[in-house]
């Protein structure tokens, strides 16, 4: 059963149709990258789900019922900090507005600022912060009431390589404790957290991606194969069923029904071609990625 779901979910400003009948479900503990250039969808698709806007049209469910909003932390894009407030009083403030204890949020604040990093850093004002230390802290506020799903809006666009690496090894903890659904453009992202990705152009999720399956599938009689000598196309024509890739020195594609890597090996050694590399290769997602966007 989904822990989170939306059923033909549609927004649509006047005649500007932001989300077309976008459908989603997200299990316990997955990790779902919503996928896409800008414009596709993401944030608006991310608003509806977390409560601050209403859709025009379809259901937001949690197992089947309406969804409660105290399950959900959220991250926009660009979150607003009060500069001149340490940590621990911007956490306050969050959990105080959010209906929690005072016992609880105090209990909870020293949990998500040793999760996020940040202990060393509560004698510090917030404006001090860099880019990375303020993207913690906005997790931070959005773990605070320990909700089971996770909504992140681009987390990491905005950061230099040092703060994206640390928010993403949050991001990795924090999927062994609750369901996480991200969005962004930076297909490298996608594949270091998430377990699957939903692929959007133009509000309409148009691909629905496995990734452990998906890069599994890939495995099969797709090889690589760069060599210090000019490819002859004669001895790919004779080796190659599909080729996706050919270079002058390189080829990547599958081999012809009964040919083995071994054979391929034997006749470059026979015509004294040297190998430089010779494997099996992933498809890489950005190339899926390319694949359903052209299509």
């Amino acid at each position: 059963m989904a822990l989170l779901e939306a059923r033909g979910l549609v927004k649509q400003y006047g005649k500007h149709v932001a989300v077309n009948n976008l459908n989603l479900q997200l299990i316990e503990n997955e990790c779902l990258v919503l996928l896409g250039p800008n414009g596709a969808g993401k944030t608006t698709t991310l608003h509806m789900l977390a409560g601050l806007i209403i859709p025009t049209d379809g259901a937001i469910l949690s197992e089947n019922k309406a969804i409660s909003r105290d399950k959900v932390g959220f991250l926009p894009q660009h979150p607003v900090f009060f500069n001149w407030m340490y940590p621990k009083e911007y956490l306050l403030l969050a959990g105080t507005l959010s209906g929690m204890t005072n016992r609880t949020i105090n209990e909870r604040i020293q949990y998500v600022l040793e999760l996020t990093g940040l202990l060393k850093a509560q004698k510090q004002k917030i404006g001090s912060f860099s880019g990375g230390m303020k993207q913690r802290l906005g997790i931070a506020q959005a773990i605070l009431h320990e909700p089971q799903i996770l909504l992140l809006d681009e987390p990491v666009s905005a950061l230099d390589p040092a703060g994206r690496i640390d928010v993403m090894n949050i991001m990795n903890v924090l999927k062994n404790k609750m369901t996480i659904l991200f969005s962004t453009h930076v297909l490298h992202d996608a594949e270091q957290v998430g377990d699957k990705a939903l692929i959007m152009r133009a509000g309409q999720g148009i691909s629905y991606e496995n990734m452990k399956e998906w890069k599994d599938n890939q495995l099969q009689e797709r090889y690589r194969l760069e060599t210090s000598e000019m490819l002859q196309d004669e001895l790919l024509r004779k080796f190659y069923e599909h080729i996706e890739v050919q270079e002058t020195k390189k080829v990547v594609g599958t081999l012809k029904p009964g040919i083995t890597s071994n054979m391929l090996l034997q006749s470059c050694i026979e015509q004294h071609i040297q190998v430089r590399y010779f494997g099996t290769e992933e498809k890489s997602l950005q190339e899926r990625y390319m694949e359903v966007m052209e299509s």
